[in-house]
């Protein structure tokens, strides 16, 4: 069996700091179990996608991102359609990936799972051929809070994300939008649109509850507007995952959608804001395009 070599690629800043706290820790633990790596600081946006490719061309099987959803999607992105393995120490805020894959959230409990021949092909969404998402994309409401989860300083997790949503519930407005895939036409005011290839998303929330990370397909919710009185329990039902059969929710699983409006739309990508294109956009489903190492 192949001897396998980890790069390391490390968010400091991932988890609003709790990354840094951590690190020292986890390469006394590294170093401990004899682990074959090396590692490199991120310091700018984007700057993984490309390290992660480095460290292919370098060799390494392994591609670990310590950090949040945003440094796995980064990685991903780097390491997708390569022979390399994705590995993860998650050490972010939402953690919405390592939820879904059944990796635990705690950093020195993963690094047992680096040590698992067990590797999982799944798929990634990709937005115009460019970026891809591991977890989900959101539009208007969710972009709206994941932004604001950014800039808390001392909350994080689940309570950030649910803190921020509560912040916006009363106050975000709907905006126009119109979805097209293979003969499904949406037009109308929506609160939220929600492109997912797995469950979970903004810290827990169960915003895609029939989702599967290896099913070839993504799962496209758009919420309408709700009267403001009413919100707050709306957004508790989409917590639980209880959300998909309201009237005001269009829900379908498909290959690709086309996505189209009037309106400047805000949004995010695995929780890092992502700016589109005016006028539309497309997103489709790439099946079977990275692989993760999982608990054996």
């Amino acid at each position: 069996m192949e001897t396998k070599r980890f790069f390391l690629i490390v968010n400091l800043i991932a988890g609003h700091g709790r990354c840094k706290a951590l690190f020292p820790s986890i390469q006394e633990q590294l170093d401990r179990r004899g682990v074959d790596y090396d590692l490199h600081y991120t310091n700018e946006p984007l700057e993984a996608i490309d390290v992660a490719r480095m460290g292919i061309e370098a060799g390494f099987t392994n591609i670990v991102a310590m950090g949040g959803d945003g440094t796995i999607n980064e990685v991903a992105n780097g390491v997708r359609d390569s022979d390399a393995v994705l590995s993860v120490i998650p050490a972010g805020t939402g953690n919405d990936f390592v939820r879904m894959m059944g990796i635990p959230a705690d950093p020195v409990q993963a690094l047992d799972i680096l040590s698992s021949d067990r590797i999982r092909t799944i798929d990634l969404a990709c937005i115009n051929d460019e970026r891809c998402f591991v977890n989900g994309m959101g539009i208007g409401f969710d972009a709206q809070v994941a932004r604001d989860v950014l800039q808390m300083d001392r909350l994080r997790g689940a309570a950030a994300y649910m803190t921020a949503a509560i912040r916006q519930v009363f106050g975000f407005d709907a905006f126009p939008i119109r979805l097209e895939s293979n003969g499904w036409v949406v037009e109308k005011d929506c609160l939220s649109i929600n492109i997912s290839n797995g469950i979970y998303s903004g810290g827990g929330f169960k915003l895609a509850p029939r989702a599967s990370v290896d099913d070839g397909l993504i799962d496209v919710s758009a919420v309408g507007d709700f009267p403001r009185v009413v919100r707050a329990a709306r957004l508790m039902q989409a917590r639980a995952g209880k959300h998909l059969d309201l009237p005001q929710v269009d829900y379908r699983q498909v290959e690709q959608v086309e996505i189209s409006s009037s309106a400047k739309l805000i949004a995010h990508v695995d929780g890092e804001p992502y700016r589109l294109s005016r006028g539309g956009f497309s997103v489709r489903v790439l099946p079977h395009t990275l692989k993760v190492q999982v608990p054996e």
